[in-house]
């Protein structure tokens, strides 16, 4: 029997544990884009949602400052209108008011922000 003949099958045993990390790292791989991708896609869809809810204020939400909620295909939004807090001076074109939409998903992550400022009634 030769010295060498028991060589042959740790050769093997270790071309098998480094084909095993190889593929075990490509799974990891995989799955970690595709969770990316979801979420990505979850990001714009939440962001086309924010920018729908938003074209609302003023013809369909009074813009005035108060909270309005609600739920798209599973996706809950709030509309938050409030007084702009800087010192302005006084107008008698109305005040201004920062209107922000939140998006969130299913589970409750905040997904999507969008603000901008809007010219309310003068006071």
């Amino acid at each position: 029997m030769r010295r060498d003949s028991g060589s042959a099958l740790v050769e093997a045993l270790i071309g098998s544990a480094i084909v095993a990390m190889t593929l075990g790292t490509m799974y990891h791989a995989v799955v970690d884009s595709a969770a990316r991708n979801r979420m990505a896609e979850e990001k714009r869809f939440a962001g086309l949602i924010a920018q729908s809810e938003m074209a609302t204020v003023g013809p369909i939400v009074p813009v005035e400052p108060g909270i309005t909620t609600g739920v798209q295909l599973g996706y809950p939004w709030r509309i938050q209108i409030e007084p702009l807090t800087v010192g302005l001076p006084a107008s008698n074109a109305g005040q201004v008011l920062r209107v922000t939409v939140f998006v969130q998903s299913p589970r409750g992550r905040q997904l999507a922000s969008v603000t901008t400022f809007a010219l309310g009634r003068s006071s």
